[in-house]
């Protein structure tokens, strides 16, 4: 199932903990070149580079060499299958004759000096938590249909064996600031959800997302939290005690490197997980713009079910949801028995991307509410590097460009032309002592 091999088994779940460090999550890049040579080299590579033994041209250059008898034949070829059978962006050469190799062993250097992939092993550890790799027998299968941006591996804390509980499983998702009505909606379907057997996943927000997890506790039945950041650091915050809640009957998870901050990116990249470990993503109530949405553009694109309550026509809270069924990607629900009918039907058929151009035009003429035209957002002109840049700023503390570099994943070269576009931008400024983020006027 996994390109490993006969590596020592805790070698490898080093290795993996370190590399999880390395890189942000779902680096497709990364996760061929873990296929193709195995977690216990990449991160060998990528240490090398780092601390001056060699350089990321030379070590790529060795790995062209090597060929088959340095990547593994079987290897190579079980990722490039996986990869055109999910639609990614495969080459036919593999990672290692990725033109851009060279350039991500550079930026995944960046951040090689921090890597104690047995440190992170021994801290999330004392507190009752655990990685999961590919080959475990907790690992569950579903995240094998993300192919190349599958989680190498994944931090998990709680009582719940993630295979288990997932088994069958539904994403509840929906605003943070959720109306009484969503929450109610929530509270309801999670508690009949969990009355049928059927585990509730969500990301542990405000809003829909605690309602949901509340309700399969209140239920004490198992329900799993997919985080943005390490499973060490709860977040939010204000919802420390119903994670801790989870824990003795459910799962917290994420594959991000334990004590890494949540990050706007990571919450985007977090919800393919949320999408991929259910049969049916549920959409509660949904803005216009809100994160939910991204979520069950995952859930389409992996062939999942997935569904939307409708909310009232004067609810701004509700138009992202109501765009999913008006344009035939979501399924109407209103209770329990629709979901559980869902989760044993076909899979749906997925919609032809012209039609999400026709609504991303749609959306950028008018306003959550649909009736007012709203200004241009200049993050939505930023490529993906100068948004994770962004990202890493701070609106209160100036930061120098190493530090903005290593929070980024980044090199030093590719952030400063980062924060150069965004100062052009507005995004960002210069200050003597660093760079800051600059607070836009709503």
């Amino acid at each position: 199932m996994n390109a490993l091999g006969t590596e020592s088994t805790d070698a490898v779940r080093s290795s993996i903990a370190s590399l999880l460090r390395v890189g942000e999550p779902g680096d497709g890049l990364l996760k061929r070149l873990v296929d193709e040579i195995g977690p216990i080299a990449a991160h060998a590579i990528i240490t090398a580079v780092a601390t001056g033994e060699t350089n990321a041209q030379e070590a790529v250059a060795g790995l062209i060499s090597a060929g088959t008898e340095a990547t593994g034949t079987g290897a190579v070829d079980a990722a490039e299958t996986r990869a055109a059978g999910t639609g990614a962006a495969a080459d036919g050469t593999g990672a290692v004759g990725h033109g851009q190799l060279s350039e991500a062993i550079e930026r995944w250097a960046v951040r090689a000096g921090d890597t104690t992939g047995g440190g992170d092993l021994e801290r999330v550890a004392r507190i009752g938590g655990r990685l999961v790799i590919p080959g475990d027998e907790e690992w569950p299968v579903s995240f094998d249909d993300l192919g190349p941006a599958a989680p190498l591996g994944l931090w998990v804390r709680g009582a719940a064996g993630l295979n288990a509980v997932l088994g069958r499983a539904v994403a509840v998702v929906g605003a943070r600031a959720a109306s009484s009505y969503g929450t109610k909606c929530a509270s309801d379907l999670a508690w009949d959800l969990a009355s049928s057997g059927v585990t509730v996943v969500s990301g542990g927000a405000f809003g829909i997302d605690a309602a949901a997890h509340r309700a399969a506790i209140a239920r004490e039945a198992p329900t799993v939290a997919f985080m943005a950041g390490g499973v060490d650091r709860f977040y939010p915050a204000a919802n420390a005690e119903l994670f801790e809640q989870i824990l003795p009957i459910g799962a917290i998870v994420s594959e991000t490197a334990p004590g890494m901050t949540p990050m706007r990116h990571r919450f985007l990249l977090r919800n393919r997980l949320i999408a991929a470990s259910a049969q049916v993503c549920v959409v509660v109530e949904a803005g216009w713009r809100s994160g939910a949405l991204n979520t069950a553009r995952h859930g389409l694109e992996l062939s999942r079910q997935v569904a939307a309550f409708p909310g009232s026509v004067y609810s701004a809270s509700s138009t992202g949801a109501h765009r999913l069924l008006r344009e035939h990607e979501a399924e109407l629900v209103t209770c329990s028995d629709d979901v559980l009918a869902l989760m044993d039907a076909d899979a749906p058929t997925l919609f032809d991307q012209a039609e999400d151009s026709r609504v991303r035009s749609r959306g950028s003429r008018f306003g959550a509410a649909g009736g007012q035209r709203s200004r241009p957002d200049p993050v939505d002109d930023l490529d993906e590097r100068e948004k994770i840049c962004l990202n890493a700023l701070s609106a209160t503390k100036a930061l120098d460009v190493g530090s903005i570099g290593s929070r980024a994943g980044l090199t030093v070269a590719d952030a400063l032309n980062a924060l150069a576009a965004l100062d052009l931008a507005g995004l960002a400024a210069r200050r003597d002592n660093g760079w800051v983020k600059l607070r836009r006027s709503d």
